[in-house]
């Protein structure tokens, strides 16, 4: 969405196509960092995100059930951005607000449509579209794979994927509650080696667990329900849950394609690089590859004789998202070491 609407500012043609029926309504992605807002600002909706987020004053360690440490940052990156401050706006959210700006534009995303294959010829893209059971083909001068971890637009490349998985299970839930915790900023629960966080959502009582489990405790793991894993929040972090709004269990790898261009077509996001959630970069990494691709685009479709710019998109794009695998990786493997970062 962030790269269709980079485009048709740049004054391009663009086509979305989703094989989902509508927006997700739940999310992982929270964080949306400075750099992201700044993107944002140059199209005059980053306030937009500001008032429907939450600013994150500060974040708390927890040790043996108490407060050990408190981390400000409400001023991080005071002179140096606009934008000084952590985040919150789930990716839900995000998105919804992202349609609307499409919207504006005269941009629909087209639902129900299945990309099942495609090849280069000449100048253009023959892509292979499924709706409705019926399969059509379309001609288009580039294509943008924005379709996630189990990218078909990567399988139909053959570009490799390698990385790894980590052994924790994450759960993710969406609590009402109340609690110190549930002051508006960020904790983290630091007693033993799994990873648990509070991040704050907009509104009263509302907040984000996301914890890790130990493989040896998640083996059924299809079958957990928050009621198998809230014993540590309720107890640690002493947080009174209300009702859980959803609950959700997903396993995190960590890997980076070995191209991120192959032609006229193009890898972003989740479909070119997954990493750990320590950070909340991962959303706001994808973003980034749509702004870099975009104005590169836009750029060659204008004049062919800026094609070669967009050579410049796999060597910028993916020595950012190897550092960013690399970091993330090392900040999991602290957070999650057998008791030393909390001693």
């Amino acid at each position: 969405m962030v790269l269709a609407l980079w485009l048709t500012k740049l004054g391009m043609r663009v086509r979305i196509v989703d094989k989902l029926a509508a927006a997700g309504t739940t999310s992982r992605a929270l964080a949306v960092q400075s750099r992201t807002l700044e993107f944002y600002q140059q199209f005059g909706f980053a306030q937009a995100v500001v008032e429907r987020g939450h600013k994150v004053p500060g974040v708390n360690l927890w040790v043996k059930s108490r407060p050990a440490a408190r981390i400000p940052l409400e001023k991080l990156g005071q002179g140096l951005t606009p934008f000084p401050f952590p985040l919150i706006f789930p990716q839900d959210e995000h998105e919804k607000l992202l349609i609307g700006q499409l919207g504006a534009l005269g941009v629909q995303i087209d639902r129900e449509v299945e990309l099942t294959g495609f090849e280069e010829r000449g100048a253009e893209i023959h892509a292979t579209l499924h709706k409705s059971g019926v399969a059509e083909v379309e001609n288009y001068a580039y294509l943008a794979g924005c379709d996630g971890a189990r990218s078909r637009v990567r399988e139909v490349l053959g570009v490799g994927f390698p990385g790894g998985t980590y052994d924790h299970l994450f759960y993710v839930a969406d609590i009402d509650a109340a609690g110190l915790p549930m002051n508006g900023e960020l904790h983290v629960d630091l007693d033993i080696a799994d990873f648990l966080a509070v991040f704050p959502l907009h509104g009263t009582g509302r907040a984000r667990l996301v914890g890790s489990i130990r493989d040896d405790s998640a083996k059924d793991h299809e079958h957990l329900t928050f009621e198998d894993v809230k014993g540590r929040a309720i107890q640690n972090l002493r947080i009174e849950v209300k009702k859980v709004n959803w609950f959700s269990t997903y396993r995190v790898h960590h890997r980076v394609a070995q191209h991120f261009r192959e032609g006229r077509a193009f890898l972003l996001g989740d479909a070119a690089h997954i990493h750990s959630p320590v950070g909340g970069q991962g959303m706001n990494t994808g973003i980034g590859d749509a702004v870099n691709l975009a104005w590169k685009l836009a750029a060659a479709l204008k004049n062919p004789l800026n094609a070669p710019l967009l050579d410049s998109y796999e060597p910028e794009r993916i020595a950012f998202a190897r550092l960013l695998v690399a970091t993330t990786d090392r900040a999991f493997t602290a957070v999650t070491s057998d008791g030393a970062l909390a001693r």
